[in-house]
């Protein structure tokens, strides 16, 4: 029966690890590569099962969150685990990408697809993110971007799971910048007012973002004062009864 179970939690791994085609695991995986990590990628599976450079992919994007020295590279299980468990409780859940203990079971111990599985979540949180801001702009800010205009991410409208269409857009863009002739040079001043625009989108973003970490936060801070306060008029009751239980006592002794 024990190994029947162990059978049936691989076979559901490998049918979730079927869900992604070839086409966007390796686009998942060059995207990755775009991000600057403090060591290359060779074997993602093992070198992200100690979360450090999880912790670096999220600090690229949410800086303000992540605190790098939280996380020390690990070999032994017990300290991927704490790794996981910390980047779980103080950043991930604040982006709303939550993993289970299997998930940081899987990922200590290096499971086929299960690093990936969390890359991709953390990709559409963030186009989540920078999708919510765009719905936010004002209209004269949308009419003076270009159309097509790349954000500060990874696209301007990707559907979920695109990191295909992403690599077809960046080629794209690669060889626009390589047909690009003199003339091209005279439109500078229109390209810094979109970069400008671009760059203020970002900086919306991590606005939106810090306030509703902070909302996040004070919500939890009341739930905590909340339980203290049960607490401390649980005492309180209890107080009050062993000093009218010690009233009672001193009384029949008085008397």
């Amino acid at each position: 029966a024990g190994q029947d179970s162990v059978d049936t939690a691989v076979g559901g791994r490998r049918k979730r690890a079927m869900e992604y085609s070839d086409d966007e695991i390796q686009n998942l995986y060059a995207w990755v590569d775009s991000v600057p990590l403090s060591r290359p990628k060779r074997n993602i599976s093992r070198d992200f099962s100690d979360g450090v450079l999880m912790a670096e992919l999220l600090n690229h994007f949410y800086p303000r969150i992540v605190e790098l020295h939280n996380y020390s590279a690990a070999n032994s299980f017990t300290q991927k685990t704490y790794n996981w468990q910390t980047l779980n409780k103080r950043v991930l859940k604040r982006v709303g990408v939550v993993l289970s203990q299997l998930d940081i079971s899987d990922l200590a111990n290096c499971v086929p697809m299960a690093v990936e599985k969390i890359l991709f979540k953390i990709y559409d949180k963030v186009h989540e993110d920078r999708n919510r801001l765009d719905n936010k702009s004002s209209s004269s800010t949308r009419k003076n971007q270009k159309p097509g205009l790349e954000s500060t991410f990874f696209g301007t409208q990707p559907s979920r799971r695109s990191p295909l269409l992403d690599g077809t857009r960046a080629n794209l863009r690669s060889q626009s910048s390589e047909m690009e002739t003199p003339a091209v040079s005279r439109m500078g001043a229109g390209n810094t007012m979109s970069g400008r625009a671009d760059l203020q989108r970002e900086v919306d973003t991590e606005i939106l973002i810090e306030k509703e970490q902070t909302i996040q936060e004070l919500r939890e801070t009341v739930d905590i004062l909340e339980t203290k306060i049960k607490k401390l008029e649980q005492l309180v009751h209890l107080k009050d009864s062993k000093i009218q239980a010690l009233t009672l006592k001193l009384q029949s002794f008085q008397t």
